[in-house]
């Protein structure tokens, strides 16, 4: 049967990977009308030939049993090239059922194909399983027992493509294998609709034989009405082709008929003239007339074709090969199969050039999700050399036959055409052409700076975002503090994903600390709004510590299943590190409560306390700190909040006076008032201190080396 597949059995060649003998080497005993038209390759007659004979049949006994389940399984095979699945699936049952599976065991394999194209998987697997059991040790066999294992994880783990037929472009008959032309103006394709060249219908298909058409968009991005590509297309089959970067050279399959009898494919070109194309020549690529080569697929200098093709020495149905151009000989070289990285021992097709010169192909070979799959392989340096195919995943693959892809952007947006019968297609078994788009993972990040103590915004303070892809941006914050990294003016992004991010805010001299933040994008791989509040710190004012406590009458650091005092200084702590010029005052201050000499000298103690754990236990330099008690002289301020809007009602300095007020009206705010007074508090005295020279053992003055 490979001997009479047109170019549109290229794409199916597969269907007939396994025996076909038996069909044409028990037709004589049974409908002459049907064994005519399975001999003239006229599948959509025969198909319903075949189905008739077999109704017509009663199985009164085994001979007519056995007919009756052969006609329907002929039907079946007919239905399956021409990609009814359906069809084919319900006669293939009705013939395993009248036990044909003992005569032909392929049935259930062929079975398993059609529902595995239906999305069926469980129902495949088991007869992929049946088939095992009867050809124990077939490698494609295996193959589909797996990718019906794994189609759940491929289908449940799509990609970010968006896909979407063009339907402005295709017919409810075969439109496949998209080509953009160099200009990008207009897309030529292969098709079987009406108006097609020549008068003849194609008995295989029932449909015009296949032209290659061309369409041509328009500012708007509108598809025009498609024509036939003058002085290419015959009453032959002509499709999938290929273009030199330069757009000057077309490579093109014809699979030529002469007194109804199929030849092999072969790979033409033609050169530009003008607005048309001049004569097709044909390369000299096959080892056998009866041989097909397809499907061709240029490199951008036009020196390295491949393609695929049937020849001898191949690892499976079909094969990819690879052929170079010796411009001096003006001849193409002897054809060398890619090797066992890229083929497999099913069919693998449709080979295009990739953006970075990967190798896209599809292949029914591997492990994918059912017919054939959209496949990327990775050149091996500047040889002519693929390896480790990977498959596309869905939304690109589907159950059904995915193949031919085509890009016309790269990077990391990406657009492109492909080629599928999936569920959606225009026609009941047509193939369709399909767009696909990879949006871009966008990223807001949102930057807002605020002052550490009063929660205020801050304007027009410097922001620098650094990337560890080389990025680096400084901006200012507006007038509500903040600044939103979306687009750029050049339309590209601030913040890509992939990288890990450094936020300072550059704080005003002599006002402002710088603030520090940091974030990453390398998991994000849908939109995300990222926001980052900087708090800097305001050095002309107190910077109110989180809460240190101390035993009453004491000026120990209280540590307890309350409070862990030490734990509240690490702030401190953190800031200095942070910022190694920093001098600073720590002053602690008392309630009113008690006599204001005992108050002054606690306090004194109190802010001791505090510099002795920073020095003794946590490694600071004594002389960054100074400490000074307060007593009771400096009350702080307690401002009044509205809890429904979040707004400051009033303010009130927390002098002794107005805390009695509540010392029998209300104990609880009169004992919380006492507590807000009795605080620790920093004040940034210097943001020029310079750390001493290690003397003897290197241990800095006033450290642990810690």
């Amino acid at each position: 049967m490979k001997s009479v597949i047109p170019i549109v059995a290229l794409l199916f060649i597969g269907s007939f990977a396994y025996g076909q003998s038996d069909g044409r080497a028990n037709t004589r005993n049974y409908s002459k009308e049907a064994e005519r038209l399975w001999m003239a390759g006229a599948y959509a007659e025969a198909a319903e030939a075949y189905k008739l004979a077999s109704e017509k049949i009663n199985p009164k006994n085994k001979k007519a049993k056995d007919k009756k389940a052969h006609f329907a399984y002929m039907s079946a095979t007919c239905y399956r090239l021409l990609r009814d699945f359906p069809a084919a699936e319900q006669q293939y049952e009705k013939a395993i059922l009248l036990g044909y599976d003992e005569i032909e065991p392929m049935a259930h394999f062929y079975l398993a194909e059609m529902e595995m194209a239906q999305c069926k998987h469980k129902e495949a697997k088991e007869n992929y399983e049946e088939y095992e059991k009867l050809n124990p040790g077939d490698a494609i066999t295996k193959i589909r027992i797996e990718s019906c294992e794994k189609y759940e994880e491929f289908a449940g783990n799509p990609t970010r493509h968006l896909v979407s037929n063009v339907t402005k472009l295709n017919t409810n008959t075969f439109d496949y294998a998209p080509v953009v032309g160099p200009r990008g103006t207009e897309m030529y394709f292969s098709s079987s609709r009406q108006g097609s060249t020549g008068e003849n219908t194609d008995p295989i298909t029932g449909e015009s034989y296949m032209d290659i058409w061309i369409s041509n968009i328009d500012r708007k991005g509108n598809w025009g009405q498609p024509t036939v590509v003058e002085g290419i297309n015959t009453g032959d089959n002509e499709g999938t082709l290929a273009f030199d970067s330069r757009g000057k050279t077309m490579f093109f399959t014809r699979c030529p008929v002469e007194d109804k009898m199929r030849l092999g494919c072969d790979i033409y070109t033609s050169e530009k003239k003008g607005k048309g194309w001049g004569e097709p020549v044909k390369l000299s690529l096959k080892d056998h007339d009866s041989t097909h080569v397809g499907h061709p697929c240029i490199s951008p200098d036009g020196k390295t074709l491949i393609f695929s093709s049937n020849m001898a020495g191949g690892y499976g149905g079909v094969d990819l090969w690879v052929s170079t151009y010796n411009r001096r000989e003006d001849s193409w070289s002897l054809p060398v199969n890619l090797g066992p990285e890229i083929n497999t021992p099913g069919n693998d097709v449709f080979p295009t050039w990739g953006p970075n010169n990967e190798l896209y192909y599809a292949t029914d070979g591997l492990v994918g999700m059912g017919g054939l799959d959209l496949y990327v392989a990775e050149r091996v340096g500047e040889e002519n050399k693929w390896e480790n195919p990977t498959n596309l995943m869905a939304p690109l693959n589907s159950c059904r036959d995915d193949y031919h892809i085509f890009f016309t952007e790269s990077g990391k947006i990406q657009r492109g055409f492909f080629s599928s019968n999936r569920n959606g297609s225009k026609g009941e078994h047509s193939q369709d052409i399909w767009d696909f788009y990879l949006p871009p993972v966008l990223i807001d990040v949102l930057v807002m700076v605020h002052d550490q103590e009063t929660g205020e915004p801050i304007p027009n303070m410097d922001v620098t975002l650094v990337g560890s892809d080389g990025s680096n941006y400084t901006l200012k914050t507006d007038a509500s503090g903040m600044i939103n990294l979306g687009e750029k003016p050049d339309g590209n992004r601030y913040v890509e994903p992939g990288a890990t991010w450094d936020l300072t805010a550059e704080g005003v001299e002599g006002i402002y600390l710088d603030a520090q933040d940091n974030f990453t994008t390398v998991d994000i791989t849908s939109a995300t709004r990222i926001i980052r509040d900087l708090k800097v710190l305001n050095i002309e004012k107190p910077i109110r510590l989180p809460e240190v406590r101390y035993p009453l009458g004491s000026a120990k650091l209280l540590v307890d299943e309350t409070i862990n005092s030490k734990d509240s200084l690490n702030y401190l702590y953190n800031l200095m590190i942070e910022h190694p010029n920093l001098v600073v005052e720590l002053g602690s201050h008392t309630d009113s409560r008690g006599s204001a000499s005992s108050n002054q000298k606690l306090s004194q103690a109190r802010a001791q306390s505090c510099i002795d754990y920073l020095v003794t236990e946590k490694g600071l330099p004594a002389d960054r700190f100074v400490p000074k008690g307060y007593g009771e002289n400096v009350p702080t301020t307690y401002h009044e909040i509205d809890p429904a809007s979040g707004d400051t009602t009033s303010s009130t300095v927390l002098k002794e006076s107005y805390i009695n007020k509540f010392k029998s009206s209300d104990k609880d705010k009169f004992e919380m008032l006492h507590q807000l007074n009795r605080r620790t508090e920093c004040k940034i005295l210097s943001m020029d201190y310079v750390a001493k020279e290690p003397e003897g053992d290197g241990t800095p003055e006033g450290g642990d080396g810690n």
